[in-house]
């Protein structure tokens, strides 16, 4: 799967001014002595991302793509003030923001850049002469609020979880953006920029002279990822064993983003990773967790580590309050394109540790097609609809006949004289034989409790269960083993997101401990970066329903039919092909 980090350092924004001496802040505010708030004049300049330079991929596994207009577009801007307290910069704490002007904007040949804004003067009325401060910009903000005064940035980012709408987040009047935090010569990466406090003037007219320098560079990027899937058309099937061509053939019709994430941060949040992994941010050139420009390659959203997600029962109600989830085969209907680039869709990030790498957390996406088997000499293997039957775990391809056949000679072998109501098991889906599938020889459907010839009603559904090897799952959809119905040849395949993938190899059998060093980010999603996916080969049918959610197996199982990889783009975009 390719991932397309067009996002990551979507902007670069830069504040300047300078001032004469500090005590020149006073002159227009409040207070004129050193040590004391008055207003001060900054320039901000901002530059957005593009494909210019390399497209080779970066270390993170990354190239750089410029996306739509729309992905770059700037509707406001907003600089947020945050005055310097201890080394940490979780502690520094909000002064001021400041509406910035957005009108103005030039072509940068610059490699990385699009286009870059004139100088754009915003005016401070709460900084003073002795103290330090940095700057965080938001682009395109409509419903992230604000710190209150004195509230400390740890405070309003890592506590402050978000629940927006991704059609504000990602929509025709601009994408949400803000600070991206950067891999300087510090342990961590930063993501509050310095402001050079003897580059702020005391008026604006001395603020816009040209030759006064950027107070701050600032990058940003979009605060959502983006996905989008490569059309398909028919594939033929290959055989696993063999990896030989077989004559059956499936046709790819849509596609959908399910496990998608509720919540998230206004900010790329770091804060606690190099506390689980020492050396995620070490200098080593090929390390994965740094790209371009000195990006960051991963981060935290609000469920990174609530390792209470992956239980079954208990976990549905809570998983459902952090994800959307897919519940019906009519929502799988985003249509393939011609270009990868034309019909995208946008999501927040999911990210998480090891401990949660698990299915039931980790975004995927679904694809609808239609099967056509075939056996070796091209005989269709279906009915004259395309409908076709498997049982349990076997690869057999079954015609309504032989599926008849099958589950009449397990039942009558159980409880002789009896008939089997195909009505509910030739409805698209999984099934089990239950009581309402199975009559008594006089014709009337089983009843639980009743004793038939020394079984019970019960007793006979789970010995007919057993012989055609069968498993209910106990109401988990996901351990149901069942008589498989692809009503007229439709099914569905699934490829979890990879954010590094083949960076991150996995073989079968291993087990993902505490290896950060080679595991962490396998799977997710982070923001600002592109997944573009494309499908390899198919090696036979999917699931004949809406594809159930494992929560206690990790995202790395053998998998059964298809493969996919995924490419990351700046947008960092990522690639990746899968197998089905």
């Amino acid at each position: 799967m390719k991932i397309k980090h067009l996002f990551g350092l979507a902007v670069i924004a830069a504040m300047s001014a300078s001032c004469s001496s500090n005590e020149d802040l006073g002159t227009a505010g409040p207070g004129t002595g050193t040590n004391e708030t008055g207003v001060g004049y900054a320039i901000f300049t901002i530059n957005l991302p593009s494909v210019s330079g390399t497209r080779a991929a970066d270390p993170g596994g990354a190239e750089m793509a410029e996306g739509t207009p729309e992905e770059y577009k700037v509707s406001n801007a907003t600089a947020l003030i945050f005055q310097k307290y201890g080394s940490d910069e979780g502690s520094y704490k909000f002064v001021e923001s400041v509406t910035l002007p957005i009108d103005g904007w030039t072509d940068d040949s610059t490699p990385g850049i699009t286009t870059t804004s004139k100088k754009l003067v915003a005016k401070l009325t709460n900084v003073d002469t002795k103290n330090d401060y940095s700057v965080l910009i938001l682009l395109n903000n409509k419903n992230v609020n604000l710190p209150t005064v004195g509230q400390s940035y740890n405070d309003w980012n890592s506590k402050n979880i978000l629940t927006p709408s991704v059609t504000d987040w990602a929509g025709s009047d601009g994408f949400y953006m803000a600070n991206a935090p950067l891999k300087g010569s510090a342990d961590s990466p930063a993501t509050l920029v310095s402001i050079d406090k003897d580059k702020i003037y005391a008026s604006e007219a001395e603020a816009n002279k040209p030759t006064n320098d950027c107070a701050a560079t600032v990058f940003v990027e979009r605060g959502v990822a983006k996905m989008t899937v490569a059309a398909p058309g028919t594939i033929t099937v290959k055989d696993k064993a063999t990896t030989k061509p077989t004559k059956s053939q499936v046709t790819f019709s849509n596609w959908a983003l399910d496990i998608t994430n509720k919540k998230t941060f206004a900010v790329h949040n770091i804060d606690g990773l190099s506390s689980d992994f020492s050396t995620i941010w070490n200098t080593d050139p090929s390390n994965r967790f740094i790209g371009t420009n000195n990006r960051v390659y991963w981060g935290k959203d609000p469920n990174y580590d609530k390792n209470e997600l992956k239980l079954t029962d208990e976990a549905v109600a809570k998983r459902k309050d952090e994800f959307n989830f897919i519940t019906a085969t009519s929502e799988i209907n985003k249509d393939f394109t011609n270009t990868t680039n034309t019909n995208p869709v946008y999501c927040l990030e999911n990210t998480f540790n090891l401990a949660n790498m698990y299915q039931g957390q980790t975004t995927r996406v679904i694809f609808k097609a239609t099967y056509t088997p075939k056996d070796d000499a091209g005989n269709p293997l279906a009915d004259k609809d395309g409908t076709f039957y498997t049982i349990g775990n076997m690869t057999t391809i079954l015609k309504e006949t032989a599926l008849e056949t099958a589950v009449n000679t397990a039942a009558t072998s159980v409880l002789p004289g009896c008939t089997v109501d195909y009505t509910n098991l030739k409805q698209k889906g999984s099934h089990v034989i239950t009581l309402t599938d199975i009559k008594d020889p006089t014709g009337k459907t089983l009843v639980a409790g009743t004793d038939y010839n020394g079984k019970t009603g019960t007793q006979i559904v789970k010995e007919i269960n057993d012989k055609l090897g069968l498993i209910d799952g106990a109401g988990h959809a996901e351990a149901m083993v069942g008589i498989n119905t692809y009503a007229q040849g439709v099914t569905y395949y699934i490829a979890r997101v990879k954010h590094f993938g083949s960076l991150t190899p996995w073989n079968s059998g291993e087990s993902y401990g505490d290896n950060n060093l080679k595991y962490l980010g396998r799977y997710g999603m982070l923001r600002n970066n592109w997944y573009d996916l494309t499908v390899g080969n198919v090696y036979g049918p999917g699931y004949p329903g809406v594809p159930p959610v494992d929560p206690n197996q990790p995202d790395d199982e053998n998998e059964k039919y298809l493969s996919v990889s995924v490419k990351i783009l700046s947008w960092a975009k990522r690639s990746d092909t899968v197998d089905l």
